[in-house]
């Protein structure tokens, strides 16, 4: 596989690109399990896809890198010609997801999205009640169509193959043991941490390129508080790999709560930037949705929407 780094997209459609749907939390409840016809399904899937182990393959053949790299989801390449034909093709997935594993981009998933009539059901895609069809109903310049999504995880993920996140991600990108599904999608204190940690990880391996921009924006007042919060989550993965080798759980815990300490101190320092209530409103929902919470956010797919605020 090529050791090329993932792509980076220019500052002026960060703000844009970086939104994500939905929250951790809705996706904790418990799906049924899938059909053999839906398994078969995914198994062609796997087999259609392989040939773009390598993102360059992906390129080559017509995939566009955009988004960054979107915490909890990895890096989105997109076949805009696929989303604007509108017609569901097991095998031609318009989009693939990329995200590091022991350092290399890795194949994680793709996604179906597409250019569909408002007032039409969304495809019968995947047998079963499993996949997760979603509506953006702001995304298309035509008013009588919209785009409709569904995601396929191709590595394990907390809450099945059709989940809008799979916070397994950053544990992967660090190469910590991951949690179990369990206490990753369990609804009290110690499933609430494990995903506050992924999120954590998520930005202490690869930042989101919405940071940079506030901190662009932010001067270097801004860099001076944040800065040390961002070195210290770089410092910590490698502490944080070194404990779990020797087994020390305890050094293990509170690392973890460092983790999410400089990880909350750092998004608190971004949103303190923003002056103007309408900025503020954005900044707010555009980070509350990297780390899947409240909003119902959703991806810019190019082609269909103009780039920007």
């Amino acid at each position: 596989m090529s050791s090329r780094p993932f792509p980076r997209i220019g500052a002026a459609i960060v703000g844009a690109v970086l939104i994500v749907a939905s929250s951790l939390d809705a996706q904790s409840q418990r799906t049924p399990p899938l059909t053999a016809k839906a398994q078969a399904q995914i198994d062609s899937v796997r087999q259609a896809v392989a040939r773009f182990a390598d993102p360059v393959v992906a390129e080559d053949s017509g995939y566009q890198p955009v988004f960054g790299l979107v915490p909890l989801q990895g890096v989105h390449y997109v076949r805009p010609d696929l989303i604007k034909r509108g017609e569901f093709d097991l095998t031609k997935p318009p989009v693939l997801m990329y995200a590091p594993v022991q350092g290399k981009p890795t194949l994680v998933g793709v996604a179906y999205a597409y250019e569909h009539p408002r007032k039409q059901p969304v495809p019968e895609g995947f047998d079963g009640p499993n996949d997760d069809w979603h509506s953006h109903d702001e995304l298309s310049r035509d008013p009588d169509e919209h785009i409709v999504m569904v995601h396929l995880w191709l590595t394990d993920a907390p809450d099945g193959p059709f989940a809008r996140y799979n916070p397994y991600l950053p544990y992967m990108a660090a190469s910590l043991k991951r949690p179990t599904a369990s206490e990753l999608t369990a609804t009290n204190a110690r499933g609430e941490r494990a995903r506050r940690f992924a999120f954590a990880l998520a930005i202490a391996t690869h930042p989101p390129q919405l940071f940079d921009v506030l901190e662009t924006r932010g001067g270097p007042e801004l860099t001076k508080v944040a800065y040390p919060h961002r070195r210290a989550l770089m410092m910590l993965v490698d502490s944080l790999e070194l404990a779990q080798k020797r087994g020390d759980s305890a050094t293990y815990d509170r690392l973890v709560t460092q983790t999410i300490g400089h990880a909350d101190a750092l998004v608190a320092a971004y949103r303190g930037t923003v002056r103007s209530p309408r900025a503020r409103e954005f900044i707010d929902k555009a980070l509350d949705e990297l780390m899947g919470l409240g909003h119902e956010g959703h991806h810019a797919m190019p082609g269909t929407h103009p780039a920007g605020p």
